[in-house]
């Protein structure tokens, strides 16, 4: 049986008293939008959230991690698969953290490595439109990137879907997309007037709202992305579904909840 050991990546070394500009730079290049802190005798000591301090400037770069700590939820390296998602459905987080019996943190997981090996193992019952989201935040196309990328930062979502004037779905753009080349990171960082359409990734992965949410999920799994835009036939975004919203459709293990329908 497949356990968290199995998916365990391992983690920057951040303690407390760190500058929050260190973590700020690893949230940056990785792909945890959480980062476990460790204290000097290695134990947990929370985690730092992307949308936390990738705003702060650098007038005040003084500041110290602990400022920005979050309880973190946490696994041992022994425990199931079932187990790590329902942490971290309760604590609404994209990633748990690991640790030794005796408080050691020794790595993560994260939600996008946990999702393939749950889904084939379950078959969630109902539709799209049960999960998603509403509203939906969105961009256009001529949305300087700067903005869309402090859009992004701020929302806490991953991705966001690019519409145009009459809010049918052009493509998307994720914080990945924004980050894996340097020029574009560069052109972030100038703020220069870059618009989206020159990053969007198109045809955007979407779904419909009468869709299995299973389906879905599926989709995600295999084009490695965290959001589907739902639209109608005529191309219109009527919601939105993330990772986080398959969760609601799992059976994990002290996890009670109820189907979305709004």
């Amino acid at each position: 049986m497949m356990e968290v050991s199995n998916l365990m990546r391992e983690i920057p070394v951040l303690y407390p008293d760190d500058l929050v500009t260190k973590a700020r730079k690893h949230l940056r290049e990785d792909s945890f939008r959480e980062i476990f802190v460790r204290n000097r005798d290695g134990s947990l000591a929370g985690y730092v959230d992307l949308s936390d301090v990738i705003l702060v400037n650098d007038t005040k770069s003084n500041l110290e991690i602990r400022a920005f700590l979050h309880d973190a939820p946490v696994v041992h390296s022994d425990d199931s698969i079932e187990e790590a998602l329902a942490r971290i459905w309760n604590a609404q987080t994209d990633s748990v953290a690991v640790c030794s019996y005796s408080g050691e943190l020794i790595g993560g997981v994260t939600l996008s490595a946990l999702l393939p090996i749950i889904m084939s193992r379950q078959h969630p019952k109902g539709l799209v439109s049960e999960y998603m989201a509403l509203p939906v935040v969105t961009c256009h196309p001529d949305d300087p990137l700067h903005a869309v990328y402090s859009t992004i930062t701020e929302s806490g979502f991953d991705a966001l879907p690019v519409e145009d004037e009459d809010c049918r779905i052009l493509g998307m753009i994720s914080r990945k997309d924004l980050l894996i080349h340097g020029h574009i990171r560069r052109s972030i960082e100038a703020k220069h007037n870059t618009p989206v359409e020159y990053v969007m990734v198109t045809p955007a992965i979407i779904t419909f709202g009468d869709d299995a949410i299973g389906d879905a999920a599926q989709a995600m799994i295999q084009h490695d992305v965290s959001r589907l835009p739902v639209i109608e036939q005529d191309g219109q975004i009527v919601g939105i579904v993330s990772r986080q919203d398959i969760l609601n459709a799992l059976e994990l293990p002290g996890v009670v909840h109820a189907q979305k329908s709004e």
